[in-house]
């Protein structure tokens, strides 16, 4: 019971940043299109998406709401899951190398302020402390994002009654 509690809080902070993230992946989608190789990174961007959603309905529906769910659904769950560990491990590994060596930080934001040719109206040292906020918040999403699919994966194996059986595989 208290695993589910947390799963459910872990759920709802997902959603809203999935919901946010979702809106991101739009307009980077139309980048993507000018820019082939962008492509692969709104794809993974849309199955993180994708996996919060489809693991919210299957919270909402299928375990609270006891509601049969295609079993189709449980596969479209494991699916983008795979890809949204693969997120998840890019996102934590990133923020703890630059978390542990802030010089790789330093050494980027200086190449950016010398590659701009106009002056950025915020100070350097409040750019820098964004970034560092962004960091911390992108560590913090990735563990939340694994956890959370840690959870799934177990939650789908309880509640494996929820999903309905094809009729071919009777």
């Amino acid at each position: 019971m208290k695993l589910l509690t947390i799963y459910r809080i872990i759920s709802y902070l997902l959603v809203v940043i999935a919901g946010i993230l979702g809106f991101a992946v739009l307009f980077a989608l139309l980048l993507a299109l000018a820019n082939p190789a962008l492509l692969l990174s709104v794809f993974i961007a849309v199955a993180v998406v994708l996996y919060t959603f489809s693991s919210f309905v299957f919270l909402v529906k299928g375990v609270d709401g006891k509601q049969k769910l295609r079993s189709r659904m449980k596969d479209f769950i494991k699916v983008n899951a795979y890809v949204s560990i693969v997120f998840a491990v890019m996102n934590i590994i990133q923020a703890v190398s630059v978390i542990l060596t802030p010089t790789i930080l330093n050494d980027a934001m200086s190449q950016i302020a010398s590659m701009q040719q106009s002056p950025t109206p915020l100070p350097a040292g409040t750019v820098l402390k964004v970034v560092k906020g962004m960091i911390w918040f992108l560590l913090v999403y990735g563990i939340l994002l694994s956890v959370h699919i840690q959870i799934t994966f177990r939650l789908l194996k309880q509640h494996a009654s929820v999903f309905e059986q094809d009729a071919s595989a009777s």
